[in-house]
């Protein structure tokens, strides 16, 4: 078993949920469900064996029998047609089921035909209705079910603005829920009862087959490894004390030959949103593939934790893990569970490390760099689940925002400036959607598009080569993930995007003309240069500068973008070419002072030496 080390959220987006919960939030009183459920009788749930296997051939011992006094049905009763039970059969076999000694009602009555017209069964009709069933007025219970469905698809609507996500929707719940007392997969309005997560890193195709099952009334083809059972799935969550349960091949659609379009659009949101499904409740882990025994594949001589497709580097298991764990598959070997522990322990380090950083950029990345994915683009939805971001507003809203200026007497005021995208609007779109057809270069430049300013600017001034074509002064993603070396060092810069004209700027200290020398050939790092100015009297100034990249830059005479560093005695400072205020990045380099003093006082005095009083900086320089 893993060990619960406290409520303790990974990054923002958690943190909210775990104070605030859902923005489409739970209902239940499960103490009060509870006491009901302690006045039932004994239920005995075996695990179906075909052939002439024997229940002690299922490996997993979790996972043969479940005995309880929760009101957990057959398979065999879930699968009854509520046609073949009738109206009065329904009543009494749920009256039955739940302890329970309700009269007929017309709404009921109604609610009834209709899950009969619909070809229901009965797993379908018990897990809508045993939710509410000892809470709700029979008298207006259909009206009360649809007043939740409509309540929660309009949520889930407004949750989208164009291509991007609202604030809103980045705590939404998971759209559809595995109710494991029904076996049947129900609708987030339905249970509202926070579920357990269900982590596993996916089997190659070969290794898997697509099943048509009952439990999610057949909607789509489900994959699952070929020797898993979800039945014996079921039984082992239920052993652990589970009653809702998010597993995406069950409760996030998948592909299919039917209702493709609608799966795309659904993808739009319940991808980016799929950790939330693993913040609240506690998380199933198997490191072994889904529903298998938790050993090492012996297959091969390579341990399973070490290949391609292991849990440990796969992409999407990154947002499933939590503090609240257990495993999945226990076979009970203390040894294997121990390796598990402590590469779990690794992995929760390696996320706190990076996400105690609040616009790192250069640690987000590092943290899908080397995990596998199915595709490129789905590493890029991973990291915008981790990423702090802004938000886009929905409605063209403006704030004003602002820069940085240094007066005559070397003080520094703010005053406003051009629009800002930021906005607190709940409305405004934060992340993009995902779109399983955008290419990773295409997802990375909508991410882009709302991280923070430090994020940007960390980009640009601590990236040491020219990003693409349309992007210069950032990394692309390939170059995102061969990133592999970054200052330590804070930065602080200010890098702005105008939704509106769709450019980059950054409005604070340049210097038009400058000489960098010493830095052409590529050597081994740190090298060292000079920067030279020349003044308004002519006089020629130096400066000490270095580069920790081997990116060559050629001696000759450049426009440079000048930061600043917490608590460092340099400048990172971006060396590129300027033409009328459009600014090319050709690499970074960083000024250094000898002096120990506030690098900052430093810079000013340093500048106002070179060109005497005239440092006002009043322009915006714009890059591509």
């Amino acid at each position: 078993m893993g060990r619960k080390l406290g409520s303790v959220h990974l990054n923002r987006r958690q943190g909210w949920i775990q104070v605030f919960g859902y923005t489409n939030p739970s209902r239940r009183d499960q103490k009060t469900h509870l006491q009901y459920y302690s006045k039932l009788s004994n239920v005995t749930i075996t695990a179906p064996v075909e052939g002439d296997l024997t229940i002690q051939d299922i490996k997993v011992p979790s996972q043969r029998e479940y005995k309880g006094r929760k009101p957990v049905i057959e398979s065999s009763l879930a699968d009854t047609p509520c046609a073949e039970l009738g109206i009065d059969g329904l009543l009494e076999t749920l009256n039955s089921t739940l302890g329970t000694s309700f009269d007929l009602t017309p709404s009921l009555s109604s609610l009834f035909e209709a899950y009969i017209c619909a070809k229901y069964d009965f797993g379908t009709a018990y897990g809508y209705l045993r939710p509410i069933w000892y809470d709700c007025d029979l008298n207006v219970i259909q009206e009360s079910l649809r007043t939740c469905e409509v309540t929660d698809l309009k949520i889930r609507q407004e949750a989208l603005v164009g291509d991007h996500i609202t604030r809103d929707g980045l705590f939404m719940a998971p759209r559809r829920v595995w109710d494991l007392f029904s076996n049947r997969v129900v609708p987030w309005w339905v249970a509202k009862h926070t579920p357990w997560g269900i982590s596993h890193a996916w089997m190659d195709k070969s290794l898997r087959e697509n099943v048509d099952t009952p439990i999610n009334r057949h909607q789509w083809p489900v994959p699952i490894p070929k020797d898993a059972n979800l039945e014996y799935i079921r039984i082992e969550l239920l052993n652990l004390g589970a009653e809702y349960a998010w597993l995406d091949v069950l409760c996030l659609r998948q592909k299919g030959e039917l209702r493709e379009d609608l799966r795309a659009n659904e993808w739009k949101l319940d991808v980016p949103t799929i950790g939330n499904a693993y913040t609240l409740g506690k998380v199933v882990c198997y490191f072994s593939r889904l529903g298998r025994p938790l050993q090492h594949d012996g297959s091969s001589n390579e341990s399973y934790f070490d290949s391609d497709r292991s849990w440990f580097k796969c992409t999407w298991t990154l947002q499933e893990t939590s503090h609240d764990w257990m495993i999945g598959g226990d076979m009970g070997d203390q040894k294997m569970n121990r390796e598990v522990q402590e590469r779990f322990k690794l992995q929760l380090s390696s996320l706190q490390k990076a996400l105690s950083q609040s616009a790192d950029v250069f640690n987000y990345l590092s943290l899908v760099r080397g995990r596998a994915a199915e595709k490129d683009v789905d590493k890029v939805a991973a990291l915008a689940y981790f990423l702090p971001c802004n938000s886009l507003p929905a409605h063209n809203d403006t704030r004003p925002s602002t820069s940085v200026t240094c007066s005559q007497s070397d003080g520094f005021t703010i005053e406003p400036t051009s629009t800002s995208i930021r906005t607190g609007d709940p409305t405004s779109g934060h992340i993009p959607a995902y779109s399983e057809q955008a290419s990773a270069e295409d997802a990375w430049t909508a991410l882009v598009n709302v991280m923070l300013r430090l994020s940007c600017s960390e980009m640009l001034f601590l990236y040491p080569e020219p990003g693409p074509e349309l992007h210069v002064w950032r990394p692309s993603w390939k170059q995102a993930m061969s990133w592999k070396e970054c200052s330590s060092a804070k930065i602080s810069a200010w890098v702005e995007y105008d939704v509106d004209t769709g450019t980059y700027s950054y409005n604070d200290w340049h210097i038009d003309l400058v000489h960098v020398k010493g830095l052409a050939m590529p050597t081994a790092t740190p090298r060292k240069g000079h920067l030279i100015v020349h003044g308004l009297d002519g006089e020629e100034h130096q400066c000490e500068i270095s580069a920790g990249h081997r990116q060559a830059i050629p001696d000759g005479i450049y426009s440079l973008l000048i930061g600043h560093y917490l608590h460092q005695h340099k400048a990172p400072c971006v060396v590129g070419r300027l033409s009328g205020q459009m600014f090319t990045k050709i690499s970074v380099i960083e000024m250094v002072f000898q002096e120990e003093k506030d690098e900052w006082q430093l810079l000013a005095n340093y500048l106002k030496e070179i060109w005497g009083s005239n440092i006002l900086v009043d322009s915006c320089i714009v890059f591509i």
